[in-house]
């Protein structure tokens, strides 16, 4: 009897507990990573995971740039993402009370520790699609802005990048709170855009800068090419070419 009321009185103090204190199945989730380049999609391999800046490493994805971290708690979490030639990516994820999270984490490429000869061979992927920017950077004609001098330089907006283009101005309308670029030779026109080779109205200057690849800016006829060309190329001409990023 004694034995059988020990044993009712166990089971009845376990199933207080389950209810107090979540089992660690229940009480955790997961996360399965896949670690990406931004522009291209492809994978990026021995990327290091840190949950948070200071704390240990807690994953270091594959050959194939995935990763798997357990355990982790109900709320919000700080992942950090580092690998070499790769700006580091911060993201913020809320972790269910249990379950699997699969998730992309896409890296920005800089280049930074890897070989030129990788570096280049990134370039040449690239190419088709800015071989004409290309072609008329290296004539010269016009002022040109690539994303290796925009990021040399720190520019964190279009129009950051245009002040420092000779020739042109910044001009705001305060009463609207918005600004736009004119050529300092032809002030009282606005200069045609041309966004990725199609004509567009206008582009703000306060425009994130991240995802563009270069900047054509040609101040007046004598420079713009014949492709650019049109009844209002006095006003000049600035063309936008962005980088491809499906996978952002």
């Amino acid at each position: 009897m004694i034995g059988l009321r020990q044993t009712q009185f166990e089971t009845v103090v376990a199933a207080m507990l389950a209810l107090v204190l979540p089992s660690a199945a229940g009480g955790q989730s997961r996360l399965q990573g896949h670690v990406i380049d931004s522009e291209m999609g492809n994978s990026v391999a021995s990327a290091i995971v840190r949950i948070g800046r200071d704390t240990a490493v807690a994953a270091a994805a594959d050959s194939q740039g995935f990763f798997l971290i357990n355990g982790l708690r109900r709320g919000e979490i700080t992942i950090v993402i580092r690998a070499p030639g790769y700006e580091d990516g911060v993201f913020k994820l809320f972790m269910p009370d249990s379950g699997e999270i699969v998730r992309q984490f896409a890296l920005d490429f800089t280049g930074y520790m890897l070989p030129a000869v990788q570096v280049q061979a990134r370039a040449e992927v690239l190419q088709p699609r800015y071989i004409d920017f290309e072609r008329r950077r290296l004539r010269g004609l016009g002022a040109y802005l690539r994303w290796d001098d925009i990021k040399q330089k720190g520019y964190s907006t279009v129009g950051d990048a245009l002040r420092t283009v000779r020739g042109v101005r910044i001009q705001c309308d305060q009463a609207r709170f918005e600004c736009s670029a004119v050529m300092a030779r032809s002030p009282n026109c606005h200069p045609t855009w041309y966004i990725d080779g199609i004509e567009v109205h206008s582009f703000q200057e306060n425009t994130p800068i991240r995802d563009v690849y270069g900047i054509e800016v040609y101040r007046g006829t004598g420079e713009i090419p014949a492709e650019f060309g049109g009844s209002t190329a006095g006003c000049g001409v600035i063309v936008m070419w962005t980088k491809s990023r499906p996978y952002r």
